[in-house]
């Protein structure tokens, strides 16, 4: 079989169709629906602007930086007292 004309990575559903299933899909979807509709959803879900990506950023560092406070944290406290050691 040929391959998909939209991805080149797939084979095509038929001989006669020209798309593999997932782009036929879309190819549904650009017809329903404008195509700057379409692109606008896209843009807004699958993509981030330099806020999102800084702030993206931050979190992670953020992360990583309580991550090591509490192993340091953990590594200086002394384990519980149990009743068995009280004597």
């Amino acid at each position: 079989m040929f391959t998909c004309l939209f991805c080149n990575e797939r084979e095509r559903v038929s001989y006669f169709s020209s798309w593999c299933e997932p782009c036929a899909n879309l190819r549904r979807m650009l017809l329903i629906y404008s195509p700057d509709k379409c692109c606008g959803i896209l843009k807004r879900t699958l993509t981030r602007d330099e806020q999102q990506i800084s702030f993206k950023i931050q979190q992670e560092v953020k992360a990583i930086v309580n991550k090591q406070i509490e192993d340091s944290d953990a590594s200086h406290t002394e384990p519980p007292t149990t009743r068995s050691k009280k004597k």
